[in-house]
């Protein structure tokens, strides 16, 4: 949106005025205009006329690469897009739910009359969808202040397809607490909260998914249906006879209940019904939704008429193959060609290139490529402001507006990246427009970043402005989990149990050890237990209870190893810390430049993991910096950058690594990002020859050679570097001990840079924190796009559909079929399927030389299918692998298929997940709720902590070593990462951190009832949330979220919040306990305690409720038995807070 200005200076543009008036007098097309001018041109017409504009794009790609060069041009607010299904016709398969989502806000959006610019697809502009009237049905819009049956909104959320869950964590599910509703609808970036008391809707508000803290106040919202096609009672009816009768007659059908019929809700969609509905419903296109004055516009008449032949054709060819043995309307029912006529009729046609008659011109051309010559940029800038006109420089993020500003602050450009600024020649604008474009007629020229270096930079991503939380274990803790009780070890977690004891009633945990005993945890103690987390998915010992328990002695052993592991961590360091080493000079402009021509943005994670590098690089004690980070995550960047530092010094770099393959990836990677520089670059590995590899240590020996990459042959005696500054290590835990020595004799004498990629859980980064140099890059880049995923019933047609579809793109396939017995003939299987594809094997199970041949090849395109076990899971980048397909997907568990999954969608290219399960084959429901999950959170990142566990504590092993592997298995790893940290504090002569937590013992009830908090998980998180609070304020801010979340609290509840203040207050001053008797509270306040004893002595002289026990002077006795629990915690708590 930040071109807004241009575009209305445009639309207010004689050349403007010249189109509008050819166009009133019957002129259809606007040709001989740069492909990058449409957004532009499109602009123009939304601010000479604010109505909705339909634009036609030929296919998928180029409808996401209009919609967001159109909001640089426009309020970003103002475009949205109407995909097409991207499902097969003929195959009862669903689109995907972050398809359906932008369908169904992009229709209410148009129904609504919003002046949006909407871009769609020739396939989405003529696949038939339910009429308007069918929508103008469904819809509530709820307004603050009205009255609403509430029981009549639920039912509505069930018709329309949302899931009611406990907690709403995704998109499409609501969640009932009280008078508080939880909704997350399809139109909105977060879910919203509605609060009523009785049936009058008193506040809604916007909350946050993760933290489920409300956000802004939101006066009205519209609950539309969850997805584009629910249906009525009447219209179920008619479509299940229809299925009925047809699956009579032998024909394949979608699945439906033999007893039930179709769902009699939205919650669980009918596969394939968009492609039945017709036989119930009234059917239209999304071009007869719009406002009767909308504009129509068609980007490339010839490559969109081109498009609907070739849709028409693929929907006859499947009808034909499919038609005989499965129910199937004709194409032209699904398929409407009268809609894209009578679109061409009205439309402005924009086109490169003359195509006839009725056609009006404009001087709107494309940018040419600079490719990094700064200085021939500056001169052709400089000429053209000089004569007048302006210059725009776009770029997607803001390293690289300052860079610019920078390389053209001879020109004076304006110092506000937001918007353009008229007074200014030159202007640098954060916006992420793809092309730049030469407006002839206003004499501007607008130019990217990617037509300045030559390098096409993804659009700009926003990263959330919050402090990455790590995850809390206790709201995934489900009955039958271990946890461990740091006093009594390994149970099973047995879930809440209510007892009453002397009347008084309270929630207690309830956890079973072996033989069947039975430990009650009471919720003051919460902290003591944790959800067990091992490693591998092994299930652990589980301990016995009292005297037979081997707890202590295992706590001992494993206590005994952290203190030694602890200790050798802070010897090396201190070693370290004593050595002398080069400091690199602080950067030059060269690594500016450098590093602006880098394709990405970069992730904050990874810009703090580049700074700390340089850090370490310039100061005069050696580097040994770990960091780490999945797969695609940026750490390659980080080490080239600290390679170009070094070579700039005139120091040489070794980058060692585990596998050929993996020196092959390198090698291109670095290859291509130096090869506008004077640095040489080459790899010593089995692909190289005696002579080759000869010369390569030639060249070392004599400093010829900037950059070395290999295997562990440069570790070898007869390789020897004149001046090696650098040596980064990819994977070290992979090398043998004979190598690692080799490696810590390095370590004293250059910087070393180690790069890993199974991650670091952040418990254990702050364990080491001090004496290990480590960097986390935990944030995923968000260039990725969110991948398509579908879960299915095996399906042949499907398979070669979605191998077509990627090979058509220049994309390449992961085929996952997990058991080597049958690769081979599955391989077989697929060639006979897609002829037109090529295909090859690999599995962990070959020659390593033929593995390495195999993936080296796949890397270099030579196959377009890899069918493959999940040996791909981890170590290999490849962006140009955009659809995986994963056969029998119901055998893998749910870190697997996150990681599998994860394998694609690396790049900027939209990214597709198949997940077939046998056909007609009973699930587990264990695999059916695995499926679902990986199913509903498509959004990128939001699976991330569940995938991550799992990486984490085998990345653990990758830092401890593996020998701490069986300590983290003995006590469970987040007990291990405590005790780890109190050992590294206690070495180094400082205090464990502990929380001191006074124990209160008050005779009366206290609990969370299930009236006001149904989900157990829930409870326990805010029993432990109120449990951890160290602060009157941390007690207030819980009890605001609790109220927030679920409306106003019980008695029991206000008692609970009041018991954790009197705590946190006690627990502050250190008070040893509060005890209620039968007739006093006992107070023990012994010489340790930071209650002010003048004070104290004041409040015992002047209040004759209090007395000193005769017995022990430690002990108070507060009598306040004639008063009601809620006066006697007041008392309470105020006499704490005098004594403070």
């Amino acid at each position: 949106m930040r071109l807004i200005r241009l575009a209305e200076r445009y639309a207010a543009s004689a050349e403007f005025r010249t189109l509008l008036d050819a166009r009133a007098s019957g002129a259809r097309s606007l040709e001989g205009i740069a492909p990058s001018s449409f957004p532009l041109v499109i602009a123009a017409l939304h601010h000479h006329a604010p109505t909705q504009i339909l634009v036609i794009a030929k296919n998928y790609q180029r409808m996401e690469e209009l919609a967001g060069d159109c909001a640089s041009f426009l309020d970003e607010r103002r475009v949205c897009t109407f995909p097409p299904w991207e499902t097969l016709p003929y195959e009862f398969v669903s689109p995907s739910e972050s398809i359906e989502r932008e369908r169904i806000t992009t229709i209410y959006r148009i129904m609504r009359g919003d002046p949006v610019v909407v871009i769609a697809t020739v396939e989405s502009l003529m696949r038939a969808i339910p009429a308007q009237s069918f929508f103008t049905k469904k819809g509530i819009t709820l307004t603050i202040g009205e009255d609403y049956p509430f029981e009549d909104i639920l039912a509505a959320l069930v018709e329309y397809g949302y899931r009611r869950e406990q907690r709403v964590e995704a998109f499409g599910q609501f969640a009932v607490k009280g008078g508080i509703l939880d909704i997350f609808l399809p139109s909105e970036a977060n879910p919203v909260r509605l609060d009523f008391f009785g049936d009058t809707l008193e506040s809604i508000r916007e909350f946050d998914i993760d933290s489920q803290v409300s956000l802004d106040e939101v006066e009205e919202i519209t609950v539309y249906p969850r997805r584009e096609i629910i249906l009525s009672k009447a219209e179920r009816e008619s479509l299940d006879g229809k299925i009925r009768e047809a699956a009579g007659r032998g024909l394949e059908t979608p699945v439906i209940d033999d007893a039930d019929g179709l769902p009699v809700d939205g919650s669980h969609a009918v596969e394939g019904i968009e492609e039945l509905f017709p036989l119930a419903i009234d059917a239209s296109t999304i071009d007869a939704f719009l406002r009767p004055d909308a504009e129509f516009v068609i980007a490339d008449t010839l490559e969109t008429m081109s498009q609907c032949d070739s849709l028409m054709r693929s929907f006859a060819e499947l009808y034909e193959r499919r038609n005989a043995h499965a129910l199937c309307l004709p194409p032209e029912t699904l398929l409407r060609t009268d809609a894209f006529d009578a679109v061409r009729a009205r439309a402005l046609a924009l086109n490169t290139f003359s195509t006839g008659i009725d056609a009006v011109s404009a001087r709107l051309r494309s940018v040419t490529s600079f490719q990094g010559k700064i200085k021939t940029v500056r001169g052709e800038l400089a000429e053209r402001i000089e004569n007048g006109w302006r210059a725009v420089i776009c770029t997607g993020f803001e390293g690289q507006a300052r860079r610019l500003y920078d390389l053209f602050a001879d020109l004076s450009p304006s110092g506000d990246f937001e918007a353009i600024d008229d007074a200014s020649p030159l202007n640098i604008v954060i916006t992420p427009l793809r092309e730049g474009v030469e407006i002839v007629d206003d004499r501007t020229i607008v130019i990217t970043d990617h037509e300045i270096f030559g390098k096409t930079y993804k659009r700009k991503s926003q990263f959330k402005k919050k402090k990455s939380r790590p995850i809390d274990s206790f709201l995934d803790l489900r009955e039958g989990d271990y946890v461990v009780h740091i006093n009594h070890g390994i149970g099973i977690f047995k879930g809440l149990e209510r007892m009453t004891a002397s009347g008084v009633e309270r929630d207690f945990l309830l956890i079973e050890y072996a033989e069947g005993d039975k430990l009650y945890v009471t919720l003051d103690q919460i902290t003591m237990v944790q959800r067990y987390v091992g490693l591998e998915g092994k299930p652990p010992r589980v301990d016995l209870l009292g005297k037979k328990s081997a707890w202590n002695r295992i706590k001992e052993k494993v206590q005994k190893a952290i203190e030694e592991l602890a200790n050798d961590l802070i010897q090396i360091y201190s070693q370290r810390m004593a050595l002398k080493g080069f400091p690199f000079p602080p950067d030059t402009q060269w690594q500016e430049e450098f590093e602006s021509k880098f394709e990405y943005e970069e992730t904050p994670d990874q810009i703090t993991a580049i700074e700390d590098v340089k850090d370490d690089m310039e100061s005069p004690r050696p580097m040994d910096r770990l960091v780490c980070g999945d797969v695609g995550f940026g750490k390659t960047e980080v080490a080239i950058r600290a390679a170009f530092k070094s070579v700039m010094a005139g120091k040489q770099v070794a980058v060692l690594v585990p596998t050929t393959v993996l020196a092959m990836q390198h090698f291109n990677t670095f290859t291509k990002r130096f090869a506008d520089y004077p640095i040489s670059v080459d790899m010593i590995s089995r692909f190289r020859s005696a002579s080759e590899a000869g010369d390569i240590k030639r060249r070392l020996t004599e400093g010829a050679l900037d950059i070395v990459i290999g295997t562990h042959a440069l570790l070898g005696a007869d390789v020897a570097f004149k001046n090696l500054g650098l040596l980064v290590v990819d994977e070290e835990q992979r090398f043998g001990v004979k190598h690692k020595e080799r490696l810590k004799k390095l370590r004293s004498l250059v910087d070393v840079l180690t790069l890993s990629a199974t991650p670091i859980p952040r418990t254990l980064h702050m364990a080491v924190a001090g004496i290990r140099d480590l960097t986390i890059i935990a944030t995923p880049p968000e260039n990725r796009q969110a991948i398509d995923t579908y879960v299915i019933e095996e399906n042949p047609d499907i398979v070669r559909d979605a191998i077509l579809r990627e090979i058509g793109r220049g994309g390449q396939v992961f085929y996952v079929h997990n058991r080597v017995e049958t690769i081979t003939a599955q391989k077989n299987i697929l060639e006979t399927l897609v002829p037109e594809a090529t295909f090859c094997v690999a599995h962990g199970q070959m020659e390593e030389h033929e593995l390495e041949r195999v993936i080296i090849d796949f890397l270099d395109n030579r196959f377009d299918v890899l069918v493959s076990t999940t040996i791909i899971e981890s170590g290999l980048d490849m962006p140009h692998v955009n659809t995986i397909i994963i056969n029998r997907a119901d055998t893998f568990g749910l870190s697997q298929l996150y990681q599998l999954k994860g394998r694609v969608g690396r790049s900027a290219a939209k990214a597709y997940a198949y997940l077939f399960y046998p056909r007609h084959a009973s699930l587990s429901e264990i695999a059916q709720k695995r499926l679902q999950v990986i199913s509903e959170y498509a959004e990128l990142g939001s699976g991330f902590k569940i995938a991550m566990k799992d990486l984490e504590i085998r990345g653990s092993g990758n830092i401890l070593g593996r020998e701490q592997s069986g300590n983290i298995m003995d006590v469970g790893f987040d007990l291990y990462c405590q005790m780890l940290e109190d050992a590294v504090r206690k070495m180094k002569g400082q205090k464990p951190v502990r929380i001191y937590r006074t124990p209160v013992f008050i005779n009366t009830t206290f609990f969370i009832p299930e009236t006001y908090m149904a989900d157990e998980r829930q409870k326990i998180e805010f029993y432990k949330k109120f449990e951890s609070c160290e602060t009157l304020e941390e007690v207030a801010a819980v009890e605001r979220e609790m109220m927030d979340r679920f409306g106003r609290p019980p008695a029991e509840v206000r008692t609970l919040i009041d018991l954790e203040e009197i705590r946190t207050i006690a627990s502050a001053l250190e008070i040893d306990e509060i005890l209620e008797e039968s007739r006093a509270i006992k107070i023990t306040i012994s010489e340790a305690a930071r209650a002010d004893r003048q004070k104290l002595v004041e409040s015992i002289t002047s209040d004759e409720r209090l007395t000193i026990d005769p017995r022990n002077p430690d002990v108070l006795h507060l009598d306040l038995s004639d008063m009601s629990v809620e006066k006697k915690l007041a008392h309470l708590k105020k006499w704490l807070q005098q004594i403070s």
